[in-house]
Parts: structure tokens; sequence; C-alpha cells
């Protein structure tokens, strides 16, 4: 890789400028961290959520059930 004007005015400011390699890295770790995050909000959900939409489901079921009926009777 040669020298360009960019290394060249970086080069002596220590440790303040980021190279791309460290870039990757971080952004790497981020994807890492996002997605152990995700699958950890996705076990929540599944474990506490998941009983709570299956009472809900039933009784959007019944509902529905009482509006179709009202609906037949109506017509």
């Amino acid at each position: 890789m040669t020298t360009t004007n960019q290394h060249i005015r970086n080069s002596g400011r220590g440790n303040t400028h980021q190279t791309s390699h460290q870039n990757r890295i971080i952004k790497e770790v981020a994807k890492v961290v996002g997605v152990i995050i995700g699958i950890l909000l996705a076990v929540v959900m599944w474990v506490v959520i998941r009983p709570i939409f299956r009472g809900v489901g039933w009784f959007i079921s019944i509902l529905t059930a009482i509006g179709i009926i009202y609906w037949i009777l109506t017509f």
C-alpha cells in the first residue's frame, strides 16, 4: 500500500486515527453483540409473551365468532 496524503497527515497524531481494519473489527463486534441481544429478546418474548398471545388469540377467536354470528343473523 502506498502512502497517501491522508496517511502522511495522520502519521503524527498517535492513536487518534483509526484504520479501516479497526473499523471492520468494531463493526463485526457490533454485529455479534446485536445478534446476541436479538436472540435474548426473542427468547424472552417466546417464553413470556407467547402464552399471553395464546390467551388473547382465543379471546379474539370468540369475538370473531360472535361477530360473524351477529352479522349472519342481522343480514
